[in-house]
């Protein structure tokens, strides 16, 4: 147990994903995921100097949603898309996994604040609007996965551009807030994207669990740097003479990291891992069922349920024919076949959003060449611990699997 405040129904969501069995995905102990990945290009370069890499992007499973006509398997504001980031995580290495989150931030720039009524003072909007309500609940799921990704001892990194109202959400509040009472602490830092080959100035946040964000800070702008960037917007005067703004072809392309950005990333993923992250772990002799009974179903339960529309989430994870918990068996339970949730982990594990041949290459092979020291010393760690084995044991065992059997019931088509 960790000694912070955890929404009972967070708590059950975590629960039912560890206890479901999806083929494979048990075995992959991810070290680097991508989420909002886009082109891939973090988990691309994580890849080739040989971490355990995955990439997560709703548009990779937009051929699957159009053939079977559902969501996209890495939609994460669908239920399975939820399961799937939860489970990559949760099977992803203790204590040493690199999670990225790069929220979609449309929503929660100034550029859109007409239309969506953030402001500082009402960071969460008109929720009126759908894609205000779209945006709110992708945030606030997305933090229940920066929470896991923190709370197995990894580490985060959350990016936006500047001016971005994306970390005024009351759920990323109220989790920082319950993680310095561990003294786990998240850091922020400014800068420019141009230093790393960006068509744009771009002036970008992170936000993360360690201070070795400081290192992407590569100073001001050259007067070279200003004069060469291109402009991601076009102006120009509406019917009425008011001058507005609207994005141009480079605007996509500002939205895409670089290699030379992603190798950056790479460079501090490895500093990370070499630090252990300590979190005051309690032991306790009570079975997990006993302790989970033990938490209150309050007030952030409810919020939590709401903004992260976790409801619907629930009942597919409880009624999900990959459950394994023997007590299922003893409950009329809904069935589903959770075929998005296993054409997710397909893709996943086939490398979607991983480019072959690359976008880049003469950028790439640039890149790769100023990693190699790294990759070399990451192999010779991997042969010292294959020389020298050291046993490892999991104080967060699977209670409760010993007996289970797998839910039976009338199947139904999933999200």
């Amino acid at each position: 147990m960790i000694g912070i405040a955890m929404a009972q129904v967070v708590v059950l969501l975590i629960l039912l994903v560890w206890w479901l069995e999806i083929p494979r995905c048990q075995q992959s102990e991810y070290q680097v995921v991508e989420f909002y990945s886009g082109v891939g290009r973090i988990a691309e370069l994580a890849a080739k100097v040989g971490f355990v890499a995955a990439a997560v992007d709703k548009d990779y499973g937009m051929d699957y949603a159009k053939k079977n006509t559902k969501r996209s398997p890495m939609d994460i504001n669908s239920n399975a898309g939820l399961i799937l980031a939860i489970h990559i995580l949760l099977f992803g290495e203790w204590e040493q996994i690199c999670a990225f989150y790069a929220i979609v931030c449309s929503s929660w720039v100034p550029v859109n604040r007409g239309s969506t009524g953030r402001s500082i003072m009402t960071p969460l909007g008109c929720e009126d609007y759908p894609n205000v309500r779209a945006s709110n609940k992708m945030t606030s799921r997305t933090v229940i996965l920066i929470w896991i990704t923190v709370l197995m001892g990894g580490t985060y990194f959350m990016e936006n551009p500047q001016n971005s109202l994306v970390a005024l959400h009351p759920r990323y509040i109220w989790m920082l807030g319950q993680l310095r009472k561990i003294d786990v602490f998240t850091y922020k830092i400014a800068f420019w994207m141009r230093k790393y080959s960006s068509l744009s100035w771009k002036r970008t946040w992170v936000w993360s669990s360690t201070p070795l964000i400081r290192a992407l800070d590569l100073g001001p702008l050259t007067e070279q740097e200003r004069f060469t960037s291109r402009p991601t917007t076009t102006r120009y005067k509406d019917a009425k003479g008011k001058t507005r703004f609207k994005g141009n072809t480079n605007l996509k392309r500002s939205q895409q990291y670089t290699y030379k950005f992603a190798g950056k990333l790479i460079r501090l993923v490895g500093e990370v891992r070499k630090q252990k992250v300590h979190l005051p772990i309690e032991v306790s002799s009570d079975s997990i069922f006993n302790l989970f009974e033990k938490m209150k179903w309050d007030q952030q339960s409810i919020a939590w349920e709401q903004e992260a529309d976790l409801r619907k989430v629930l009942q597919y994870a409880r009624g999900s024919k990959l459950l394994r918990l023997w007590m299922v068996r003893h409950l009329e339970s809904r069935v589903f076949s959770s075929e998005t949730l296993v054409a997710g982990v397909d893709m996943v594990e086939m490398g979607a959003g991983l480019p072959s041949p690359p976008s880049d290459t003469f950028e790439l092979m640039q890149e790769l060449a100023s990693l190699e020291a790294m990759k070399a010393q990451m192999e010779a760690e991997v042969k010292a611990d294959i020389d020298e084995p050291v046993a490892h044991e999991d104080p967060y065992g699977r209670a409760g699997l010993a007996e289970h059997t797998g839910a039976t019931g009338e199947e139904t088509q999933e999200d």
